[in-house]
């Protein structure tokens, strides 16, 4: 590091856990920039107060983690196509006139299940969340034509206003409940959009519903993934962690900010040999 080295960092709260330095880091390497990445834990509180530092910084990207995702959209001005789809950015990139929001869970999505050949296409998908990685994934899942998706959060009013900013599409049903709903719906694939890692009661009631050769795709990863990745073992369910998704939506962050394509390849090595 000197005093040219460019300024890059995620935020969240908690934040220990992540491992998009890991990636960004090894990325700016492979690409030979002198950058630096790091994790900042910010609490929502603070989030304004922290965005506006620093940008006067000159910190010139951030990834935003749980819980800022939706709130950093309301802060923020100029946003792509896709944040305004979602209603949320995780991806910021400095501009002299402010923050430039983006979301990139979405375009990792896509990446990411089609890496793991799942088809959804005319099948039943509970989407398990309705935060800002659901608001910008379920766009993109029904880009995919399933038969139905239903979205389940912790209200049903809070899962009710993301299927509203979504809307269907095509020939997909999109239906809403709470948690603490009966779980009577049956799927072939499950999105786990939750921040928490335990599995609760009410949520385990959602899961007892899977079709016979069903998946989990968890957007949580490491130990955060450790007890959903038990739970579909129990029932003998095909179980992806959220590694995949953090390459690929870190990848669109990369690109986002340098206008550079992403070297893949060295930020999937440096999660392997991490491990």
């Amino acid at each position: 590091m000197d005093g040219r080295t460019q300024l890059y960092a995620v935020l969240g709260e908690p934040v220990d856990h992540s491992r998009s330095p890991e990636i960004q880091n090894a990325a700016f390497r492979a690409a030979g920039m002198n950058a630096v990445y790091v994790a900042l834990e910010v609490p929502p509180p603070r989030l304004q107060q922290a965005l506006e530092g620093l940008h006067a910084a000159r910190v010139l990207g951030l990834n935003l983690t749980s819980p800022h995702k939706e709130a950093a959209y309301s802060l923020i001005r100029e946003r792509t196509r896709e944040a305004e789809e979602a209603k949320a950015v995780n991806t910021l990139r400095w501009e002299p006139s402010g923050w430039r929001g983006h979301a990139t869970d979405g375009t990792g999505f896509l990446s990411w299940i089609e890496e793991t050949r799942i088809d959804v296409s005319g099948r039943g998908v509970l989407v398990l969340g309705a935060g800002g990685a659901a608001s910008a994934i379920v766009p993109r899942l029904l880009d995919l034509g399933p038969e139905r998706i239903h979205l389940v959060s912790r209200t049903a009013e809070h899962a009710g206003a993301l299927a509203e900013r979504v809307g269907a599409t095509g020939k997909t049903r999109l239906t809403t409940a709470a948690l603490g709903d009966s779980g009577a719906f049956t799927w072939d694939l499950l999105v786990r959009a939750l921040a928490i890692d335990s599995i609760s009661p009410d949520e385990e009631r959602w899961w007892r519903a899977h079709s016979p050769h069903a998946s989990v795709l968890d957007l949580n990863y490491g130990g955060r993934a450790a007890a959903a990745r038990v739970h579909a073992g129990g029932f003998g369910l095909r179980y992806e962690d959220g590694v995949a998704l953090l390459v690929h939506q870190g990848a669109a962050s990369f690109e986002f900010w340098t206008g550079q394509e992403a070297p893949i390849a060295a930020m999937r090595e440096v999660l392997r040999t991490s491990a």
